[in-house]
């Protein structure tokens, strides 16, 4: 079982067995009583806990759980909360966990200085209770709201997207764009409604997820723009590997999103506002591939047209497939050469 469908399953496990959703919180702490107070207090307030009692093991913890919120204490032997940080901010999967400190240093210094290091919030020790809850709760919320998170499959959004783009060609690398849309969606939604809708999108999700993590690299990023639409960014040499396995791998779960009477003929047939009976056939997913080289592209913008151009083109081809570009970038002036 992959680590994207271990961090399912185990939400859904907690979840069902509170008969609620709760925020689940990874807490990191090398001290075995702090640790049991920590995680007893939280657990009283609702919370939901994985602690972790070695510094080196966080960041798989992470990755492995996918919690809401991890609590992170800064000296953890021979490692430190700083170091952890890092490796969490730089891998995609991880990135955009907030993340509360657990410090005994209570100067103003050593406070901003934590902040500016990238942590969302911090907590000295001994600590109150309460307050430690009252923060997770409210570092909780304004990730939720300013983040920009996609809600529905927890992956990076629109403004996330840009930015990663934006540095990647500011720092002149070369990297491969991959924007994956999934065909026939509209047909499928009217037929079965937005919440089978969701399943669809969630699946195609679930499966670009996996596949990065089975082709590891420090480079991928994935996003959601929004709706059916997704991006997703790595070294050249993946490229076109991560887009085969991703049609294969949709085409084969394809099936099970929908009815046997459906599945049994392979189309479906729904009504329009009109009255028009339309078939239409399974859902598919198109990617466009592009490589951008250092300086070929002027702005993120200029790179998501060329992507959604190249999309557009394998959406002309029926059922799942992908299309590398192969032209040279536009010039300065926007113009294919």
């Amino acid at each position: 079982m992959t680590a994207v469908r271990r961090a399912q399953a185990a939400k859904e496990a907690l979840s069902e067995s509170a008969q609620v959703t709760r925020d689940l919180v990874l807490v990191v702490d090398d001290d075995e009583q702090m640790l049991k107070l920590i995680k007893r207090v939280l657990e009283r307030a609702g919370f939901e806990c994985v602690a972790v009692g070695d510094g080196h093991a966080a960041h798989d913890a992470a990755v492995d759980w996918r919690p809401d919120i991890i609590v992170l204490d800064l000296m953890l032997g021979a490692t430190t909360g700083e170091e952890i940080l890092v490796e969490l901010r730089k891998d995609f999967r991880t990135r955009l966990i907030p993340v509360i400190f657990l410090t005994v240093r209570s100067s103003l210094k050593d406070k901003v200085e934590h902040l500016l290091n990238g942590a969302d919030d911090y907590v000295t020790k001994p600590f109150i209770p309460e307050e430690l809850v009252a923060r997770l709760r409210a570092v909780i919320t304004r990730a939720t709201t300013t983040r920009e998170l996609n809600p529905l499959t927890g992956m990076s959004g629109n403004s996330d997207i840009l930015r990663e783009i934006t540095n990647r060609l500011v720092g002149q690398e070369r990297f491969a764009v991959l924007y994956p849309d999934i065909d026939a969606f509209k047909s499928y939604n009217d037929h079965y409604g937005f919440v089978r809708g969701d399943d669809v999108i969630k699946t195609l999700s679930t499966i670009i997820l996996e596949v990065l993590e089975e082709n590891p690299s420090r480079r991928h990023f994935a996003g959601h723009v929004g709706g059916d639409d997704f991006v997703i960014l790595t070294e050249p040499q993946f490229a076109e590997h991560i887009a085969e396995e991703i049609t294969r791998r949709f085409d084969a779960a394809v099936p099970a999103l929908y009815d046997l009477v459906d599945r049994e003929r392979g189309w479906i047939e729904y009504e329009e506002r009109n009255g028009n009976k339309i078939r239409a056939d399974f859902v598919a997913v198109s990617i466009g591939v592009v490589i951008a080289e250092p300086g070929g592209y002027a702005s993120a913008a200029a790179l998501s047209a060329r992507a959604a151009e190249v999309k557009g083109v394998a959406k002309r081809v029926p059922g799942s497939k992908w299309v590398l570009d192969r032209r040279r970038p536009p010039d300065r002036h926007g113009s294919p050469r």
